[in-house]
């Protein structure tokens, strides 16, 4: 038989390991506790990230949008013609050497029928659709300029222009005398088109 003593002393000791084992799993439970908090932070922060994102792509497409008018070649200076739909562009007009400016221009036709090239051609020229008629005029010193031509008469400019079909366009260029270096800005005048007025010079 076991004495009451013995009895007493194992008692103690069961009371002793409960409290052990129980003490070490309340503190696993507070480990476990005090880990996964953290574990709910990334979640928190991931669609902040994704939030960010769309701003980003949301911005590219109006920068793209903004800098596409820059992008385009509006020319040095445009009008539109007698014919509704039509327009000329000038893209350059430049000196060269042997005292000559070379005027570089487009023709567009935006209307429903073809534009004829004959209205191009200048009187006095043995050429044939071409852009002799085109010409430079300085307003300050009241002076006209006409292409040049070669000895044969004809122009030194764009020739054998076809006539533009609709909704198409077509780049020309012709040669002139050059005005004096005083002058910077001068009126171009081509046929059956508003005159542009103060067209620069490149030097």
């Amino acid at each position: 038989m076991i004495s009451k003593s013995n009895l007493v002393f194992r008692v103690a000791t069961f009371a002793l390991l409960a409290a052990a084992i129980g003490g070490c799993t309340k503190s696993q439970q507070s480990d476990a506790q005090s880990t996964a908090a953290p574990v709910s932070q990334p979640t928190a922060a991931q669609p902040a990230m994704a939030t960010a994102q769309p701003a980003v792509a949301t911005a590219q497409p109006q920068s793209a949008t903004t800098a596409a008018p820059a992008g385009s070649n509006a020319g040095l200076a445009s009008s539109d013609g007698d014919k509704t739909g039509t327009k000329v562009v000038v893209n350059s007009l430049a000196r060269s050497s042997g005292d000559t400016v070379t005027l570089k221009f487009t023709l567009v036709n935006n209307s429903a029928g073809q534009l004829y090239t004959g209205i191009f051609h200048g009187d006095g020229y043995h050429s044939s659709r071409d852009m002799s008629g085109v010409h430079l005029i300085d307003a300050v010193s009241k002076k006209k300029y006409f292409a040049i031509a070669d000895t044969d008469g004809i122009c030194l400019c764009s020739q054998g222009v076809d006539d533009i079909s609709a909704n198409t366009q077509a780049a020309v260029w012709a040669k002139f005398p050059a005005p004096p270096p005083s002058v910077t800005k001068i009126t171009v005048e081509v046929p059956h088109f508003v005159p542009l007025d103060g067209v620069p010079i490149a030097q």
